[in-house]
């Protein structure tokens, strides 16, 4: 377990995370990071890993095509 002060921002808190931490988790400063707060747990995870149900569809659609075109004759 990694512990981490809050650091004042503002009128807000932040917790900041080095670069090492990031690079585990999958997390860069470009991608939007997900909260999800359960209790007094609060998990972070990159918004790039969680896809959209269209953007799977497409996906499959992508890289299944000449089969998918097979199957519908």
């Amino acid at each position: 377990m990694l512990t981490k002060a809050l650091v004042k921002v503002g009128n807000s808190y932040a917790v900041v995370l080095d670069r090492t931490l990031m690079d585990l988790a999958g997390i860069s400063p470009e991608v939007p990071v997900n909260l999800q707060v359960n209790g007094e747990t609060i998990t972070v995870t990159s918004s790039k890993a969680s896809i959209t149900v269209d953007q799977a569809i497409d996906k499959v659609f992508d890289t299944h095509k000449e089969a998918l075109r097979r199957l519908a004759k």
